[in-house]
């Protein structure tokens, strides 16, 4: 009998799975981190669609350098001081504002700037995006949108961006063009964007022909953005890799790294998937468990059974996303909020959970009560034996599950059989 001890919280939980039903297990191989010097160093060295980085400064530019902000994972606390080494030649500490990309995310608060930036607050202005206040539009992009963007970037001589690359559910991946779109646009241009998010093309891990994505381009090439300094981060927060260069070919290079490692291919659709999120931070809150279960939902056929492994200690996690949730009566009255309200941050995973639970029976592990448990439309499951008798009582002795020991960071890609 196959045997995991799987992440959850701080501990770990032992699940047997009788070997006559047991498919696979998923997992994305660990990445050695890499030191972060050193694979600044070999970006730097080695640009993507440019030559010399520091050659387009000119001493006396104003220079602009957008930082993902305090959602983010993004190490600018170290990375940054590692860019400076390498441009100041060039640029006064006086002429660079970091500039946070807070999108419509809330400010962050003075400790969690000092986290992001430590000593570097004391040498360069930091400024902190507000979606609301300080833009200035600079056209319409070909979707129609108005293109509000921060009054720094716009009357910025030079515009660098560090951001990270991974994932993202409807914007294809972050980092790149992102930290320009929604980063440090208008309110009115981030959710014109967002509202795409119904379009099946608007999904995970899809660049090109993916409306959202190919919006957030068009606006950072208006914007200009003369280099990007992206990280691929490992399963523990370690960075992979680093990419130096042009806005769009250095993304190309960081997502296609990420791609190689973290897509992991099956041939078809089970019945069950049982997914650990990957135990602490990665199941702090059900809203930041989602990934395991957006994930290893591309792994389960419709009318399957999903049993997710989150411990949540930290409750939900997010306002928006409870809030639709207890105004709906079923997944579907979710659906219909996003129908007559549009896009708002944290409602869209109220949506993409609302659609899950269309096509299967999600069972959840966690330290929720299971009154909520049971008002996210879930229902509480203390191991997977339960799970496994619910299983074998619907699809009788004939079924396959999966395991995924660490979903949050395993992109199942199905290659048929």
């Amino acid at each position: 009998m196959p045997t995991f001890d799987l992440a959850y919280g701080r501990d770990t939980l032992r699940i047997d799975v009788p070997a006559d039903v047991f498919g696979a297990a998923l997992d994305a191989a660990p990445l050695p981190d890499a030191p972060l010097r050193s694979a600044f160093e070999d970006a730097w060295r080695n640009p993507i669609g440019m030559e010399d980085p520091a050659a387009i400064l000119t001493p006396g530019e104003r220079v602009v350098v957008i930082v993902t902000d305090h959602t983010r994972p993004t190490p600018t606390r170290e990375l940054f001081p590692l860019l400076w080494e390498k441009i100041r030649p060039n640029v006064a500490a006086e002429d660079v504002t970091l500039l946070v990309a807070t999108g419509t995310h809330r400010a962050p608060t003075d400790g969690e700037l000092e986290d992001l930036f430590g000593d570097l607050r004391r040498t360069f202005r930091v400024q902190v995006h507000d979606c609301d206040l300080g833009l200035e539009e600079i056209g319409t992009s070909s979707f129609g949108t108005p293109i509000c963007v921060n009054r720094e970037v716009v009357e910025a001589d030079r515009v660098l961006s560090i951001g990270h690359i991974g994932m993202h559910y409807y914007a294809g991946y972050s980092g790149g063009r992102k930290n320009v779109s929604p980063g440090v646009c208008g309110r009115a241009t981030i959710e014109a964007n967002h509202a795409r998010l119904t379009d099946p093309r608007s999904t995970a891990c899809m660049y090109d022909d993916n409306p959202i994505s190919e919006e957030m381009v068009e606006v950072a090439r208006r914007v200009g953005v003369d280099f990007i300094v992206d990280v691929v981060l490992g399963r523990d927060g370690g960075v992979a890799k680093v990419v130096v260069g042009e806005l769009e070919a250095a993304h190309a290079v960081g997502r296609a790294f990420w791609d190689e490692r973290f897509q992991v291919p099956f041939c078809e659709p089970y019945d069950v998937v049982i997914a650990s999120a990957g135990g602490h931070p990665k199941d702090i809150n059900l809203y930041q468990a989602y990934k395991a279960q957006y994930n290893a939902m591309k792994a389960l056929r419709d009318g399957g059974l999903l049993f997710l492994i989150a411990a949540c200690p930290n409750g939900i996690g997010h306002p928006v996303f409870t809030e639709w949730i207890e105004r709906s009566d079923s997944p579907g009255g979710v659906l219909e909020i996003y129908e007559r309200e549009g896009f708002r941050l944290g409602g869209h995973k109220a949506v993409y959970h609302a659609r899950d639970l269309q096509r299967t029976t999600i069972f959840l592990r966690s330290e929720l009560d299971e009154a909520t448990v049971r008002r996210f439309y879930m229902e509480p499951a203390h191991d997977a034996a339960a799970v496994l008798r619910e299983a074998r009582e619907r699809f009788g002795s004939d079924y396959r599950v999966l395991v995924m020991p660490h979903a949050a960071d395993t992109f199942p890609v199905c290659r048929g059989s």
